[in-house]
């Protein structure tokens, strides 16, 4: 009896041992913070790859809206996440510009986010009201240079990514143009189609929609080389603004602490996603260009391009609403 009862308990104890090295090994969820609200460009392309992740690996991704202050309380929530390879957060080129647009913020730019996987890259669209009589991007600029001022152009808000990008237009160019700010991009979408104002830069996934539908006008891309979605839209490089290449971003960053091996193994999973057929055809149909950065190539892409927004705003003199 005492030896059936002590065979037993020796079980019982290699079965707790069992699960507990179960538990311990199981793979933790991962949440993505996007700092902007559902159904947003950023919000949609991180939902694509949060799911073909699931699909490939098994791994529960839950992705988690934090929206507010332009994006900076979504950031400083990751920022202050610990750093144990659970919690990654939405950068793009929105995050770029936040050390130009604000002389603090809330965590350490520099240090406490460090990027792990650049997910895609889309241009900028130069789009204009049919009603303008504006056919080509040369006729934009003949009429900017000839008329300063008289041309406006609708963004975001003050110190939006597509105030910001249509400032740099303007430096690059030698035009001036008027601002007209709204509350949100679909505030001035609308104005653009009611003729309010002349025209917007903005992501192209905001505008395929309306152009395709002949509700507006694509004059220029802002990307090195036409976009898949608009071949027969030339580049602003090639139409007679050579500075003018850039693009909106989208990717992933981990708080800092992140283990190397951890940071390479998230990585590794966002480059076998967008890999994936069904997943490149998702992003091609909104004009966005996978990537495959290494996280270090995609630390000195956001360095770089930190470092252009913030000369391009100092020089303007924008300041965040």
């Amino acid at each position: 009896m005492i030896h059936t009862l002590r065979l037993l308990c020796a079980a019982c104890a290699l079965c707790l041992l069992q699960t507990g090295a179960w538990a311990q090994g199981a793979p933790r969820p991962v949440r993505i913070i996007v700092p902007f609200a559902v159904g947003g460009t950023s919000d949609t392309f991180t939902r694509i790859i949060a799911q073909k992740i699931t699909e490939q690996t098994g791994k529960t991704v839950i992705v988690e809206n934090r929206t507010g202050a332009g994006g900076r309380i979504g950031y400083e929530t990751a920022a202050h996440a610990p750093g144990d390879g659970t919690t990654l957060v939405l950068i793009d080129a929105t995050y770029s510009m936040l050390p130009g647009l604000f002389t603090t913020l809330p965590w350490d730019y520099a240090n406490d986010l460090v990027p792990v996987a650049l997910i895609a890259q889309t241009p900028f669209v130069i789009i204009v009201n049919p009603d303008t009589g504006l056919k080509t991007f040369a006729e934009l600029l003949a009429q900017a240079r000839t008329q300063p001022g008289k041309l406006n152009f609708g963004s975001a808000g003050a110190g939006s990514v597509n105030h910001i990008v249509t400032e740099l237009f303007k430096s690059e160019a030698k035009i001036d143009l008027t601002h007209i700010p709204f509350k949100g991009m679909g505030d001035a979408m609308v104005a653009l189609q009611s003729g309010t104002v002349d025209l917007i830069v903005t992501a192209t996934p905001t505008a395929i929609g309306q152009i395709k539908g002949g509700k507006v006008r694509a004059l220029a891309v802002t990307s090195a080389q036409r976009s898949p979605v608009f071949p027969g839209v030339p580049t602003a490089v090639e139409s007679g603004v050579p500075g003018y290449a850039v693009t909106n971003w989208f990717g992933l960053a981990a708080p800092k602490g992140t283990p190397v091996a951890t940071i390479n193994t998230l990585r590794d999973d966002v480059v076998r996603a967008l890999g994936a057929p069904d997943v490149k055809e998702r992003l091609l149909a909104q004009g966005a260009e996978a990537s495959n950065f290494t996280p270090e190539e995609f630390a000195r892409f956001v360095k770089e391009d930190t470092q252009r927004w913030t000369r391009v705003i100092k020089a303007s003199g924008l300041k965040a609403e």
